[in-house]
């Protein structure tokens, strides 16, 4: 079954553009994954310095396969410099769209 895969973080506000230049090149490196679909990411404009990176995949088990695996933190890299504070992830799995169920 199809998940989003959702975290939110917060980079310090200075460090904005080097961040989302960190972020293109995790999501270039990310592509390709087995189960990867695609990334997003979007500017939380309710807090200071809040991002929300969406991702899409196959399945739960495969984005935690590449979570797990050593790859993901050495993939991540650029971007882990730039947090601020806590990061929250969360899985949803893929219920319906505009298109029809997907269960």
């Amino acid at each position: 079954m199809t998940v989003r895969v959702m975290v939110l973080a917060t980079v310090k506000n200075e460090d904005s553009t080097a961040f989302e230049s960190a972020y293109s090149k995790v999501a270039a490196t990310v592509a390709g994954t087995p189960g990867h679909v695609r990334d997003e990411l979007l500017r939380d404009e309710t807090r200071d310095g809040g991002y929300i990176l969406l991702s899409e995949w196959e399945s739960r088990e495969l984005f935690l396969a590449w979570e797990d695996a050593p790859v993901h933190r050495e993939a991540t890299t650029p971007m882990r410099p730039y947090w601020a504070g806590r990061v929250e992830r969360h899985i949803y799995p893929l219920r319906a769209t505009a298109e029809g169920v997907r269960a």
